[in-house]
């Protein structure tokens, strides 16, 4: 079982064609990636603190009408986080956010899931990353708990790097964050923008050089994904790139939360998560890790079809891959 904690709150969506008209949609990456997992199929819980006021309930209804498991996620009184998104020709959402005092950023230690709660749900993975993990004080809260089951050595962390500029982050801080993270995560996966942006073009340091030192000596992956060039998959001294499909975009929102659902889904198939993840990762091919980035980047270009993060479901998945 596959636990996701972080962020579900709700983008207020730009109408292309009603000036001043905004759509309020479910979203946050997230609750995006937990959705991906049960459209898929694949066991998971979401963790999230959800509101109790209008647009909390409006984003547990569309959670569970979508079967996403909610029972361990905790219900709040501080407000919904809102999201405003803006939407290029080019289908590529920029974002301003209503952050202050809301929901998702409240954590406390007692909320999360103690060792025998994690047994007990028979948790392989815990997936996070983005906000969640950028705002305080639930950054530091939840890398607390999760750097202790890094050190035990007793579930698969996969961070999601997924940088949000617009709350006006500096990212020579942010940097120091991610890095932080990526230490005490088994699988990163990280676009070519994000990291981009995290460490500056005029650096001198190529993404190549920059991902090897993520995994210095470690059995760690990282998946780096650059829009319509692919895929790259860093383990050790090695890249794979893989080939995107090739297709006509209506909007990038949650291509890359439905990305890392689908990899951590597969992995999950093949018992490639839990305890001694390192150990399990050294276990795989390449030519295997390249056929779960080829299937995660094919279901996230299925969601770029769409208008909004509407993950495919294994069937519509299992469909495309079969007329490629």
């Amino acid at each position: 079982m596959i636990l996701v904690i972080g962020e579900a709150l709700i983008d207020l969506i730009e109408n292309r064609y009603q000036a001043g008209g905004f759509n309020a949609v479910v979203g946050g990456a997230n609750a995006n990636v937990a959705l991906a997992l049960a459209r898929r199929g694949t066991p998971h819980q979401f963790l999230g603190r959800i509101s109790n006021d209008r647009f909390g309930k409006i984003i547990r209804e569309r959670l569970a009408s979508n079967q996403v498991s909610l029972e361990h996620s905790i219900n709040t009184d501080e407000l919904t986080t809102l999201a405003v998104v803006s939407i290029d020709s080019a289908g590529v959402p920029s974002y301003s956010f209503y952050v202050n005092g809301t929901a998702d950023w409240g954590w406390t230690p007692a909320e999360l899931p103690t060792d025998v709660e994690l047994e007990n749900m028979h948790a392989t993975a815990i997936q996070f990353g983005c906000l969640t993990m950028a705002m305080q004080p639930s950054s530091s809260v939840i890398e607390a708990w999760a750097r202790s089951h890094f050190e035990q050595n007793s579930v698969t962390i996969s961070h999601d790097i997924n940088m949000r500029p617009a709350l006006g982050f500096e990212a020579a801080a942010e940097r120091i964050r991610v890095e932080r993270l990526n230490s005490i995560s088994h699988l990163i996966k990280a676009s070519d923008e994000d990291i981009n942006w995290l460490y500056g073009l005029d650096e001198g340091s190529s993404v190549d050089e920059i991902v090897r030192d993520w995994i210095g000596d470690s059995q760690r992956v990282v998946m780096v994904t650059r829009g319509a060039e692919g895929t790259s998959i860093y383990r050790a001294d090695r890249r794979i790139d893989v080939a995107s499909r090739k297709i006509n975009v209506v909007d990038t929102v949650g291509a890359g939360d439905t990305f890392c659902a689908n990899l951590l889904g597969q992995l999950s198939d093949v018992d490639a998560l839990g305890s001694d993840p390192f150990d399990r990762f050294a276990n795989l091919s390449d030519e295997a890790f390249a056929e779960f980035a080829r299937v995660a980047s094919v279901s996230a270009s299925i969601t770029c079809e769409r208008a909004g993060c509407e993950p495919p479901t294994l069937e519509d998945l299992s469909a495309t891959l079969r007329s490629l």
